[in-house]
């Protein structure tokens, strides 16, 4: 979990800063943050199913985290788009290419915590 938290902050500073670098606004730049966010939340919830297995063993399983995961994506989308809630939460629309580029770095985590519970079950098998 600490690595998992470890790699969220690092990608979610960096895409902060590139996007008021790469001159997108501040509204926008926040936007894309809370996005990432929230979309490293749901891998890391498919992720941490199992301290030892790999998230690609039989990863849709479990039915209530998959109705869960649709459902706050659907609401992740209303405050994205909807102008009153976009108003409320100070979101800001997303293009293809912003959600194409939060995509990718929130599921950048998947590979770094398959990578520590590969090293965590090598561990295991050397203690043994």
């Amino acid at each position: 979990m600490l690595i998992g938290g470890c790699w969220s902050a690092i990608v979610n500073l960096f895409l902060f800063v590139w996007a008021m670098r790469s001159g997108r606004s501040s509204a926008e730049a926040m936007t894309m943050t809370f996005v990432s966010l929230v979309l490293i939340q749901f891998v890391k919830a498919y992720n941490f199913r199992s301290d030892r297995h790999s998230v690609l063993r039989r990863p849709f399983a479990n039915r209530w985290l998959n109705a869960a995961i649709l459902w706050e994506l659907m609401l992740l989308l209303l405050v994205v788009y909807l102008p009153f809630l976009q108003h409320a939460f100070g979101t800001y629309a997303l293009s293809w290419t912003d959600w194409g580029i939060v995509f990718g770095l929130a599921f950048s985590v998947a590979p770094v915590l398959e990578l520590a519970k590969w090293f965590g079950r090598r561990q295991l098998s050397e203690a043994a």
